[in-house]
């Protein structure tokens, strides 16, 4: 029973369709359910020989799929005596290549239109977006029409007729609606691009970005790129569509990886959302020549669409996960707009496929979704908006906080200096006394009194670093450079470090007779802590090594000692502020010598660095402009 029903089914199905007719009171005809379709497989039929194939009556306006044949339709016409005569027949969707019509006249010849995507505006007898043609439908007889469909997109076709008058008010309307769709995508593009540029922020930039590319691509599917490029329509009209494509990628893998810090958070996706941003950066070149194109780059085209496609979904997802941890708001927001335009993605693609019949859903969301799109993103951007304002408000309180603090914490420190000075200098100068009033103290009491100054003089040294670093930090201490040569500069600060020490310290200048220009007092300071440093934490016995080298990049000096050195991980923190090192230990030290040296070294212009190896010692290095 079952193959009865079916045979029965596909016999009914190749009938001629029954002729549409054509009536006054109707301003619109649809043609669903009257199109003939029949399908040239691999073989390119003339339009004399195809009238005599055997065509199938669709029953709805679905898809076809995808692919390179000639796909035929027929359609049937008569009408009533007080029917108007002339109608506008208009065949969709706007994007199909070659659409040929053959128009049977009143006199039985056919009269030929070549319309399409790809082919001059000009040539279309009606100057709209979509594919219409006049036909002039006979009182007395049926008229046919015959219409060839070649296209790389979906084969999705349909077809209505329309009085001339009822023509003009829809697309009339159908144009205002439109233009307020795409008003709407180009106060997007315009406000975030405006936004992104004064507040310096990429992600608004690459939203503006995401949302022209939108406008570009839709401006195509409606067919409006070859009515407003009439005069170079066949390069603009493929071009800025892909172009379109291309950027959008970018600038979603771009907003993804800014609004959801994936530098920070997923290194791996970070660094795959890069090469998506490259890769397409590189395709733009191909979109905007064309006859660049190889089989072989459309291999790469395919893994590039891959790619977006993994993109977009990686960042809706973690969107969502990234809410579910923190609970805040935006990011909901971003996972529900870019779902929305998926979901429309995702109906278009089936009804492409022909899974799906064209109706006011498969037609209307795939462009509304855009929208819906847009103004649900623009509520999340306003919240980040605000939560940046907010950031920003509070990042300049404690700002001034900070800088208030400073401030009293400079002048805690020179009052503080103050009070420690004068009466550091009158024991110095009591325990002077003493030693001058009594030279025939016994040795024990005259040790005592040597460490007190000795004490006296550490602690002094203690107050001047304080003051310098103060003044450095807070520009208060201009530097006064002079020439100066290098070699007697150092044989100076070396003596300074006493003569026992002068004894373990080698010196080694290159070319001996360098010269540079430097704040000599400052300098003998630097280096006087950086040797001061390494006799300290090294063998009494062991030698120091001080090497200058003057070149081209500036003049480099290097401590380098015999000690313990530091661990690797201790050496990212020398120069902080009273750190000392593990193998410091036992050792007298304040931790401030290295970040003196530091703030000298950086007024200058110059960088310094340090290296340790096992049992091989600490090495510092300066380099001076």
């Amino acid at each position: 029973m079952k193959r009865w029903l079916v045979a029965l089914w596909m016999l009914l199905a190749t009938l001629p369709a029954v002729a549409v007719q054509l009536t006054k009171d109707a301003p619109e005809v649809s043609l669903r359910g009257h199109l003939e379709h029949f399908e040239a497989k691999n073989r390119p039929l003339p339009f004399d020989a195809i009238r005599q194939e055997r065509f199938t009556t669709l029953p709805d306006f679905r898809s076809l799929g995808y692919d390179t044949n000639d796909h035929w339709f027929r359609i049937i016409l008569t009408r009533d005596a007080d029917a108007p005569p002339r109608w506008v027949l208009s065949i969709g969707m706007p994007e199909l290549e070659e659409v040929d019509v053959w128009v049977e006249q009143l006199n039985g010849a056919f009269i030929k239109h070549e319309l399409g995507y790809h082919r001059p505006y000009e040539n279309r007898p009606l100057q709209t977006r979509l594919f219409a043609v006049p036909v002039d439908v006979s009182p007395s007889a049926v008229t046919e029409v015959l219409f060839r469909v070649r296209t790389t997109n979906a084969i999705n076709v349909s077809a209505e007729l329309w009085q001339p008058s009822a023509f003009v008010a829809n697309e009339t309307k159908g144009n205002f609606y439109r233009g307020a769709y795409f008003g709407i995508l180009l106060i997007a593009v315009l406000l975030y691009a405006i936004l992104g540029i004064r507040l310096r922020d990429v992600t608004m930039a690459a939203y503006a970005g995401y949302a022209a590319s939108m406008a570009l691509f839709h401006l195509g599917s409606n067919g409006y790129l070859p009515v407003l490029l009439t005069s170079h329509q066949s390069w603009f009209s493929d071009a800025l569509p892909r172009i379109g494509w291309l950027g959008g990628s970018i600038s979603i893998a771009l907003l993804w990886d800014k609004l959801l810090d994936l530098r920070q958070h997923f290194r791996r996706i970070h660094r795959l959302f890069l090469f998506t941003i490259f890769l397409n950066l590189a395709l733009l070149l191909f979109a905007v020549m064309p006859f660049l194109v190889t089989a072989s780059l459309l291999y790469v085209v395919k893994l590039a669409n891959v790619l977006n496609s993994l993109n977009f979904f990686i960042g809706i997802v973690l969107a969502l996960v990234f809410w579910r941890r923190s609970r805040r708001v935006e990011l909901l927001l971003y996972f529900v707009a870019f779902v929305i335009p998926a979901l429309g993605t995702l109906i278009n693609n089936a009804a492409n496929q022909g899974y799906l019949p064209q109706g006011v859903v498969t037609s209307y969301l795939y462009q509304i979704a855009p929208l819906i799109h847009v103004l649900v993103m623009s509520f999340g951007l306003a919240l980040r908006l605000r939560q940046l304002q907010h950031d920003k408000t509070t990042a300049e309180h404690e700002a001034a906080v900070a800088a208030q603090r400073t401030e009293e914490q400079r002048r805690f420190v020179a009052m503080l200096s103050h009070e420690f000075r004068n009466p550091l200098a009158a024991i110095d100068r009591a325990t002077q006394m003493v030693q001058f009033k009594t030279p025939t103290l016994p040795p024990p009491e005259a040790e005592r009194l040597s460490q007190i100054r000795a004490n006296v003089t550490t602690l002094s040294g203690f107050v001047d670093n304080f003051l310098m670093t103060e003044a450095l930090e807070h520009g208060g201490l201009p530097l006064s450079r002079e020439e100066c040569a290098i070699r007697p500069f150092l044989e100076n600060a070396i003596r300074q470090q006493g003569e026992a020490a002068e004894r373990r310290i080698a010196l080694r200048v290159s070319p001996d007779d360098a010269r540079h220009s430097l704040d000599v007092t400052l300098m003998n300071v630097a280096i006087g802590n950086l040797l001061a440093n390494a006799l300290r934490y090294s063998p009494e016995d062991s030698p120091v090594e001080v090497i200058a080298e003057q070149s081209e990049q500036g003049l480099r000096i290097e401590v380098k000692d015999h000690g313990p050195g530091v661990e690797p991980d201790e050496l990212p923190r020398l120069g902080t502020p009273y750190f000392r090192a593990a193998s410091s230990i036992g050792k007298k030290g304040s931790g401030l010598g290295y970040h003196f040296t530091q703030r000298i070294v950086s007024a200058h212009g110059g960088r310094m660095t340090a290296r340790s190896q096992e049992d091989e010692g600490l090495t510092v290095g300066l380099v001076l402009p």
